[in-house]
């Protein structure tokens, strides 16, 4: 049995049972899992590794009172404090700020005991919910290395290590020669340019009466399924969104979509680059971790868009696109109050992001790989959060915000960098990543991704200090 020991935290058993099985039968490591807390040892049915452990044993088991002191004594440098970590989670940040702390307490109290049982060389957590926090805390205070993986997107099929909760924190494992790294880059950046290759989006699927109305069915099938399970539902209600949603509300969001896609009928906007000059922002989807757990202090993108609007000088628009899967978070008044604010106008959700990004003067983003595509064409960028992107000649961090308006009128000024510039840079960029595969987790993978991840944990295995050599 191998002595390097990996504890992943907080995922399904779909993919502990295929994806993770297959990468410990590739692998030099030996694996063991804390199960997604909205599963309990009780929901588990058939055969059992002895790897695995859960949040609950029970499926009606209750959440203890608060305790803020044990919160408080993990926080540190380097770890989202508790608050953000409630906020950026989908389903906590929408109970009752006691709920949340109960439920953050239970979460670490039992992190610490697992963790203390297992004796992990490594935990492998994620950058979503508020279980991913708190087990980067945890293992912080209990002097264990922390990782996360995380994955390219230009070009696909690549993965690296984090050992923060942002992908500023990439871990450069087993560096690649630098001519190969450079090949890689021109290779990827010359399709991206001829359009050839692009960043994947999720687009949500279109939304009308009758699949509403089709879906009436499933809602309520989920609604029984929350009242059958009437023990659970205290502990249900921290874990699932679908605790919070019935027919009424599946109805409800309908008609909120449909507002806001009349309003933007209704709201003047642009399908294609005007001829003036101007600034893009492209809204991020919300909730989603590249913004609510990477950048959190921009999370409120109202605030960022009159922030930029301070900021840009009177020659310039403030292009605001808003991205086409988050419609329905945009009603008539949050449009008016976006186009009330100076300069600043909106752009249709499906109109070409990259025709726009190619006629701007500068291109602000908080994450999200629109930097990462202006950068690639040599455009100047300003990024919000902390970002691997800054490694680009023409990106730069905001720093602090009074000087913001100096720094986007430098920024517009700033020269066009060299195509060999922009290659060099994008080899940087592309230095922490290992082949590997996607975190498309709903299909399954080959055995080459499966061989790729294996190799990771296994150089993961070399890199951390105190581990034993690999044989």
């Amino acid at each position: 049995m191998s002595g390097f020991h990996v504890v992943t935290v907080g995922w399904v058993r779909t993919l502990i049972e295929g994806l993770w099985a297959g990468i410990a039968a590739r692998s030099q490591a030996r694996f063991s899992h804390v199960v997604h807390p909205a599963v309990s040892a009780a929901d588990w049915t058939g055969a059992r590794d002895a790897g695995i452990r859960f949040f609950r044993e029970a499926a009606w088991q209750g959440m203890p009172a608060a305790d803020p002191a044990l919160l408080a004594s993990l926080e540190r440098e380097g770890v989202p404090t508790i608050h953000n970590m409630i906020l950026g989670d989908r389903v906590v940040s929408r109970l009752s700020y006691d709920d949340a702390r109960r439920y953050a307490a239970f979460v670490a109290a039992r992190l610490l005991a697992l963790f203390g049982e297992m004796r992990p060389s490594v935990v492998v957590g994620g950058f979503d919910s508020l279980h991913g926090g708190l087990a980067l805390a945890v293992s912080r205070r209990l002097g264990i290395p922390w990782r996360a993986l995380h994955f390219s997107v230009l070009p696909a099929g690549l993965a690296c290590f984090c050992d923060g909760m942002n992908p500023a924190a990439r871990v450069t494992m087993a560096p690649r020669p630098r001519e190969e790294l450079l090949a890689l880059a021109r290779s990827t950046l010359a399709e991206f340019e001829h359009r050839r290759l692009r960043a994947a989006a999720y687009i949500a699927p279109a939304r009308s009466p009758s699949l509403a109305l089709a879906m009436l069915p499933l809602r309520a099938g989920s609604l029984m399924r929350i009242l059958r399970r009437s023990r659970e539902k205290d502990f249900v209600r921290f874990t699932d969104p679908a605790a919070r949603y019935d027919a009424m509300a599946a109805l409800h969001s309908f008609r909120r979509r449909s507002r806001a896609n009349r309003a933007l009928n209704e709201v003047e906007t642009l399908a294609t680059p005007p001829a003036d000059p101007f600034v893009l922002y492209c809204l991020h989807l919300q909730p989603e971790s590249s913004i609510d757990v990477w950048a959190p202090f921009f999370s409120n993108q109202m605030w960022v868009i009159e922030l930029l609007s301070r900021s840009i000088p009177a020659s310039h628009r403030l292009l605001v696109k808003i991205h086409k899967s988050d419609v329905s978070n945009h009603d008539r008044a949050a449009l008016e109050r976006m186009r009330a604010l100076p300069g600043v106008e909106l752009v249709r959700p499906f109109a070409e992001s990259r025709d726009f990004v190619e006629k701007a003067d500068l291109v602000v983003a908080v994450q999200g790989t629109i930097g990462l595509e202006a950068a690639l064409l040599g455009k100047p960028v300003i990024m919000l959060g902390e970002s691997p992107v800054a490694v680009f000649p023409t990106a730069v961090h905001a720093g602090a915000l009074a000087e913001l308006p100096g720094l986007v009128r430098s920024q517009i000024a700033l020269a066009r960098p060299s195509r060999e510039q922009v290659e060099e840079a994008f080899a940087d960029y592309l230095a922490p990543f290992m082949q590997a595969g996607t975190n498309h987790w709903d299909t399954p993978k080959t055995d080459a991704e499966l061989e790729g991840f294996a190799r990771m944990f296994d150089v993961l295995r070399e890199h951390l200090p105190g581990q034993s050599p690999r044989r």
